[in-house]
């Protein structure tokens, strides 16, 4: 079933939200601008239903947000582009520089600060939420028109199913993700004590100081990132706060395989599985001091909410080993992720 509404208004022009919810009572919304995930309601172990995305509770907080991204779709270019520039086949590009002297997500007029045109498709078994978009040069500075669909799907699995495609009329970048933060407790305010995450990564990305790739991957065994086996969330945070004087995690992990992680809540018993298509999984752990954001009527606060995202490894345009994020022209490119949500 998917519901319709008007969520707001943005530049004279309706932003929509649209609720999907399959026979167990699972709900995804998403809205039009940005092609954000605003919500995931799901069960806990007692059969009470909560939102463990963290989402604003207006349009003007994700029109304003262009720090945290929550829940937005991101591209063309998910992660930093170094210095904003890049080549393809000798030619040299230069695109919107959105942090300092790099570009962060896209640029500054990224996935996110778009509004999609929005279609849907609902069955018994499933229901799905299609946003596309036309994006020229003159609009967000990359290389191409870029004709690009973002679709979110729920199914009676409890499985959300999110596709992206991209097709450009000239050699392009196209890595892109979405970035939801996750918060599995009843109660967003009681962070991460109860939750422990599983990578299947043996390998994680070295970043500098403006959190852009060395082109190093590095082993995690031995280090605040080996979470190849759960490891309690608050714990890891405080053993790399110990070891490297970070605040949390913003790091890249090379992921192993189509399962590449699990995020288990063993107070409410949801569990959350990912599985990707792709090279790397982004782990945000909201490290944060802004504390005039509100998120489901609680003041945000640092580490309220974990990104998990999966992508090709960043500013992978540089560095051969980290893999391929060039789309050719009028080739058409997808990408998959899911979460598959369960109890324990």
């Amino acid at each position: 079933m998917i519901e319709k509404s008007v969520f707001g208004s943005f530049k004279g022009t309706n932003i929509y939200k649209y609720t999907m919810t399959n026979k167990h009572g699972m709900k995804v919304s998403c809205i039009s601008h940005g092609a954000t995930l605003t919500e995931i309601v799901v069960p806990d172990k007692l059969g009470n239903f909560s939102n463990v995305l963290l989402g604003f509770d207006n349009l003007d907080s994700y029109i304003k947000d262009r720090k945290m991204f929550l829940g937005a779709a991101i591209g063309p270019v998910a992660g930093r582009i170094a210095n904003g520039s890049f080549k393809i086949k000798g030619i040299s590009y230069n695109v919107p520089k959105n942090e300092g002297e790099n570009t962060l997500h896209g640029g500054t007029y990224g996935f996110n600060s778009l509004i999609w045109n929005s279609n849907t498709e609902d069955s018994e078994e499933a229901s799905s939420v299609l946003f596309y978009r036309t994006i020229s040069t003159e609009e967000d500075g990359f290389p191409g028109t870029l004709n690009v669909e973002v679709k979110y799907t729920l199914n009676n699995n409890n499985d959300l199913l999110i596709t992206f495609s991209g097709l450009s009329n000239k050699d392009t970048l196209f890595n892109p993700t979405v970035h939801s933060y996750f918060n599995l407790n009843n109660d967003i305010t009681k962070l991460f004590s109860s939750h422990t995450l599983q990578i299947s990564a043996s390998r994680y990305a070295e970043i500098n100081e403006d959190l852009l790739p060395t082109g190093t991957l590095k082993e995690v065994a031995g280090t605040p990132f080996d979470f190849q086996q759960p490891k309690n969330l608050e714990d890891a945070i405080k053993y790399l706060q110990n070891e490297s004087g970070l605040n949390g995690f913003d790091h890249p992990f090379n992921v192993n395989g189509k399962n590449i992680a699990t995020l288990i809540n063993h107070d409410t018993c949801r569990r959350l599985d990912i599985e990707s298509d792709r090279n790397a999984l982004i782990v945000y752990t909201l490290n944060i001091k802004d504390d005039t954001w509100k998120v489901q009527n609680q003041k945000l606060v640092s580490n309220m909410g974990i990104a998990l995202e999966p992508q090709t490894l960043p500013d992978a345009i540089h560095y051969k080993n980290f893999g391929d994020i060039i789309l050719p022209a009028n080739k058409r490119k997808y990408y998959n992720i899911t979460y598959h949500f369960s109890l324990i």
